[in-house]
């Protein structure tokens, strides 16, 4: 093919092949010749509007069952395993409309790997024992979220619209909707269902790899012609998501976790249409911009709001909600008709507005440089991008659509605004103590549903300009120069360009990307912000209310393409930028100025206080897992207390006490930064002196932190139990700490986390049903490596799952015996491909680089030093490293929500006693 109809941005080396198979299978063929890996995605145009009435949820588990075995892979779990043994990842989704599967692995063995994902598709098996299988794990997976605010929210939105629109169905399904009926099995429908909705002229596939785009056409029309093309593509959505008599409605909704948030929305028809002008995006920036003169620069000020997002909300091919969400104050939530009125005043100044063409160009210019320093994602992300796109965007826009931004039509501007009246408005308002005389479905979620106030309307109808409300000024960060620095200025690794003792900066000039952007990454070690529960309480508020200015001062910076971050870290803050390297070393400078200085006022202190804690606080209803990874992490770090102490401890602090805090901070500073990008040595040194200058303002300096860190040693195996606060679900985590760092220590971890993972999940997730949250990782604390197993289940209690994961692990050690040293090899090659793996894109790069340096890996080897070591690891000292793993002294930390079984050699502690006992032993320091 002599060229390709599709556009490309010219800094995209990759090449592109588009064919449609015979049996109607739309594929995209792109060689990307730098990566390591191949990867492959499939789309099909269905999803759970699709589900029968009657089968609720069966889409979602069609989803499931594809991957267990098809006629010529029998065996469940074997295409996850093979994935995974060759430095793979697979997973899928189930959409309204779509569903999407995708996989990647090495690329020498993309064609066994295709063959696999491909027999999915061509003949599935559905076998009865699976079937009966993942009807549970459908169940668990339900269960698992019945408190899930964003399901129970979403099951509400469900009962309030045209009950004929498909959106109204149960999505997710459960063992309920699942069940056999008299009329047909399970089995029986799934197989239907596969038959009548599974087709290749509704699906799009992508394959990515170094291949050639011929050898790339080859795999595709080799393991994919076989998908039968008997089914036409579906007629489009007719149904209304909404009646005359879904609109002018309120939705107060009681959530499982505090909260007070108001939605704000208006349903507006499909915008893909429109996606050549990117209207619909362009309106939520005008709305949701946070500048001085914005909606919520008025909100905040009149103590409102704290937050705004607009844009969101449910879209699909006959529909789309723009909403406008707010997170409110304790004022804002009995005043939420002020916050309508205050969006009904900025929609009036943009209808009496001229088109804001100027600000439309900036928009435009950013996507533009965005689309003309075109940086590829790695080859998986590529794959899903693309092979969804496929179902969105003609052909030449399959890449651009995401980027085409032409100036709409005036008229199509005023079409748009003519959506957000009163007559189309819908609030929600959820709060803790709003009035209910209904359940939801399935969630069992108090809410209620009126028609909006008739006054409340009435006013709407007339709201009026405010003072103080405006529209974006022109945007000072966009003059920028984007000139690309020489190959001849790139730096193999970041070098030590200045240091003295209260300041290192490490320089990296880097083209590989040909990209104008840069990173600046600057660790502030502060003393007086981590040493005591207070402090740490006092220094994340302080962040969020230093957040809280910036965002209103430095939102312009945001829009320029500009991100800044800033949080908390065992040894005091972080301040990162990211962007173009133009103007971006004045936005440090205008961050920097800003860290000491600013008085924050008693009522913003309240409510950001107010926000926090509540946040804290709705910790203690998250997955048991997750409370319990929490836990591991406050004993082994010292300084990264749990959520409910921080919340405690925050209760407590006065405005004045804060005030003294902030005083008292700056003591002993010492600064670490990196400079990475396009930037020149000219760019270092302006960085160094701005650095020293604000260092001098500040007062004494002082040295760079060593954490305090709890080592577990000399233990043996020690429980904590974790009584849940409420009846919930059961779970364990597993953590097995080295007894030292080093290269052969974090091979061994992670080459047991590598092999382990999916054998651990298809046994005691997909074959056991002990739960739907399973697995393993790799978990380093304190630079010590480290493996952790988890699993949380509905009806086991954790010393069965204990049980169960020893009965794993003992299995596996016996089962490595009957490997031979080829299969043990392949095994290691998988994990020695992903640890070898180059840098996608530069900010990749830059976070690697970072991390090297918080480790004190000044030389930045490590990998290639863990590498060197997996390559001297057999299958006898694997097997000899995993038996220690299991041995009865060995010191392992079991977090759990239940007693430990009878009859064990753990010892049973709480926390306290834990700390204690490490505190005696001195293992503190």
């Amino acid at each position: 093919m002599a060229s390709s109809p599709i556009l490309q941005s010219p800094n995209d080396p990759r090449q592109y092949r588009h064919l449609v198979l015979a049996n109607g299978l739309t594929v995209l063929l792109v060689q990307q010749a730098d990566s390591e890996k191949s990867a492959a995605a499939l789309t099909v145009n269905v999803g759970h509007f699709d589900d029968p009435i009657e089968r609720e949820g069966l889409a979602h588990f069609l989803e499931h069952m594809l991957f267990l075995g098809s006629a010529a892979y029998p065996q469940a779990g074997e295409l996850q395993q093979f994935i995974s043994e060759h430095g793979g990842s697979h997973n899928a989704w189930t959409g309204t409309e779509h569903s999407q599967f995708y996989f990647d692995l090495e690329q020498q063995h993309f064609a066994d790997g295709l063959s696999r994902f491909a027999a999915m598709f061509t003949a599935p098996l559905f076998s009865s024992d699976y079937v009966e299988k993942e009807r549970q794990a459908i169940e668990a997976e339900f269960s698992l979220k019945l408190k899930d605010d964003s399901r129970r929210i979403y099951q509400v939105h469900k009962e309030s619209i045209n009950p004929a629109h498909p959106f109204a169905k149960f999505s997710v399904g459960n063992a309920q909707t699942l069940a056999d009926q008299p009329q047909e099995s399970l089995q029986q429908a799934v197989k239907r269902f596969f038959d009548s909705q599974y087709s290749a002229q509704r699906m799009s596939l992508c394959l990515v790899g170094p291949q050639s785009l011929t050898e790339l056409q080859q795999l595709a029309t080799r393991y994919f012609s076989a998908i039968k093309g008997d089914v036409a593509a579906k007629s489009p959505l007719q149904v209304p998501l909404y009646l005359a008599e879904h609109q002018g409605l309120q939705l107060t909704i009681r959530p499982h976790k505090s909260s007070q948030r108001l939605v704000v929305s208006f349903a507006l028809p499909d915008i893909q249409p429109w996606y050549r002008y990117k209207i619909v995006s362009f309106l939520a920036h005008l709305l949701g911009d946070e500048g001085p003169g914005s909606l919520l620069a008025l909100l905040k000020a009149q103590g409102l709001v704290n937050q705004l997002s607009a844009g969101g909300g449910i879209d699909g091919s006959n529909y789309k909600d723009f909403t406008l969400a707010f997170e409110l104050t304790q004022l804002g939530r009995q005043q939420y008709q002020q916050v309508v009125q205050a969006v009904f005043a900025k929609l009036r100044l943009l209808k009496q507005s001229d088109f804001p063409e100027q600000l439309f160009k900036e928009r435009q210019k950013l996507l533009q440089w965005a689309y003309q320093f075109y940086e590829p994602a790695t080859a998986l992300q590529t794959a899903m991008d693309l092979s969804l796109n496929l179902q969105h965007y003609p052909l030449q826009d399959v890449i651009f659509g995401d980027y085409r931004m032409e100036p709409p039509p005036l008229a199509l501007y005023q079409q748009l605004l003519s959506y957000f009246n009163a007559a189309n408005l819908r609030l929600m308002l959820i709060a803790d103590d709003v009035d209910t005389d209904r359940q939801a479905r399935w969630y069992h979620t108090p809410y209620q549903l009126q028609a909006i106030d008739q006054s409340l309307l009435a006013a709407l109808a007339q709201t009026e300009l405010l003072d103080g409300i405006q529209l974006p000024e022109a945007n000072p960060y966009l003059q920028a120069d984007l000139t690309l620095l020489t190959t001849a200025d790139h730096l193999d690794k970041p070098e030590l360009f200045y240091t003295d003792p209260g300041l290192s900066l490490w320089y990296k000039a880097d083209t590989d990307f040909n990209s104008p952007k840069g990173h600046i990454f600057i660790q502030l070690s502060l003393p007086n912000s981590c040493q005591t529960l207070q402090q740490q309480a006092a220094s994340r508020l302080w962040v969020e209310l230093l957040l809280d200015r910036f965002n209103q001062q430095l939102y312009a910076a945001t829009t320029a393409g500009l991100n800044y971050f800033l949080h908390v870290h065992r040894q005091g803050l972080s301040l990162q930028t990211n962007g173009l390297s133009a103007n971006q070393l004045r936005l440090v400078a205008d961050l920097l100025a800003q860290l000491p200085d600013p008085e924050f006022c008693p009522q913003r202190f309240a409510e950001l206080k107010q926000q926090l804690c509540r946040h804290w606080l709705n910790s203690s209803k998250n997955k048991p897992v997750a409370t319990l990874f929490s836990k591991l992490s406050a004993v082994l770090q010292p300084q990264n207390p749990e959520p409910v102490q921080l919340a405690t401890a925050l209760a407590a602090l006065s405005h004045a006490d804060f005030q003294q805090f902030r005083q008292q901070v700056w003591q002993a500073l010492h600064l670490e930064a990196l400079l990475l990008g396009n930037w020149r040595r000219t760019d270092a040194l302006a960085l160094q002196q701005q650095l020293q200058h604000w260092q001098r303002q500040q007062g004494a300096i002082g040295q760079a932190l060593k954490p305090p860190q709890c080592l577990i040693r000399d233990l043996g195996p020690v429980w904590l139990e974790n009584p849940p606060d409420s009846p919930s679900d059961h779970a364990l985590v597993i953590y097995l700490p080295a007894r030292e760092k080093s290269p052969v220590m974090m091979a061994l971890f992670m080459l047991a986390n590598h092999i382990l993972s999916p054998r651990y999940f298809h046994q005691l997730r997909t074959e056991q049903q002990l739960g739907y949250l399973v697995g393993t990782g790799y978990v380093p604390v304190n630079t010590l490596p480290g493996m952790a197993f988890y699993i949380q289940s509905p009806n086991q209690p954790a010393g069965a799952l204990y049980q169960a994961t020893v009965a794993f692990f003992r299995q596996f050690i016996s089962e490595l015996n009957q490997l031979d040293d080829s299969d043990f090899q392949s095994l290691k090659q998988g994990l020695a491909a992903q640890l070898a793996e180059r840098d996608i894109s530069l900010s990749a790069r830059a976070k690697r680089y970072w991390l090297a340096l918080s480790q004190g890996d000044y030389s930045f080897d490590l990998t290639q030093q863990i590498l060197t070591a997996l390559q001297d690891v057999d299958r006898l000292r694997f097997q000899d490293f995993l038996k220690q793993l299991l041995a009865a002294e060995y010191d392992v930390l079991l977090f759990a929500t239940d007693p430990p079984p009878a009859d064990n050699y753990v010892k049973c502690l709480h926390k306290s006693q834990l700390t204690e006992l490490l505190q005696q032993q001195q293992k503190c320091f």
